[in-house]
């Protein structure tokens, strides 16, 4: 049975292969919550009228800053006044950029992003980082819209290895009015290296 249902998605948070082929799987909804992750970062909204042309959108603005890790701290909110440990914004930069890889392959599947997020949260700082979590936490952090495809495949293994019952990447969310097409759901293939 092909499904296609009509899907909503407001403009900022929408994955770069939705917005130019329709195409919408579980990792989709993984770029969309990098967006959310890096607004809640940042303090800036994904798409802002008010700031200047090239910092109006979010994910575009925050490119040059994935390329170096030393500029990650200029990232975070303001309103934090830069008190808070640079490791665990390193780390949660680093899974924001993973989320928006332009090449969906290439993403983390949520239940990652979720255990990544849970250890940041729980873990005190400087504290090991299980092996579980090694691909997420210490990715080689660099602009989001490239990856080699050494990268890509060593990210497959370390995802392919995960067996997690209760990841459902038949699970697909629609999000706040702004754009509506139809689209075919293809369910992203795990056992392809």
């Amino acid at each position: 049975m092909n499904v296609t249902p009509t899907v909503m998605s407001a403009y900022g948070y929408c994955a770069p292969e939705y917005e130019r082929h329709g195409e919408l799987t579980s990792k989709a909804d993984v770029y969309s919550f990098g967006v959310v992750l890096l607004e809640l970062i940042t303090g800036r909204k994904a798409f802002d009228t008010t700031r200047p042309t090239n910092e109006q959108n979010l994910v575009n603005w925050a490119q040059e800053f994935f390329k170096d890790q030393k500029r990650f701290p200029d990232m975070a909110d303001p309103l934090l006044q830069k008190d808070f440990p640079v490791t665990s914004l390193n780390q949660a930069v680093g899974v924001a950029s993973m989320c928006l890889q332009e090449e969906p392959s290439v993403r983390p599947f949520i239940t990652d992003v979720v255990a990544a997020l849970s250890f940041l949260a729980m873990a005190p700082c400087g504290a090991p980082i299980p092996a579980r979590l090694v691909p997420i936490l210490s990715a080689k952090v660099g602009t989001s819209r490239q990856s080699s495809q050494e990268d890509e495949g060593q990210q497959n293994e370390d995802l392919d290895s995960d067996d997690d019952s209760s990841d459902d990447d038949s699970d697909i969310s629609t999000s706040k009015q702004s754009t509506s097409r139809r689209v075919t759901i293809r369910e992203p293939d795990r056992d392809a290296k």
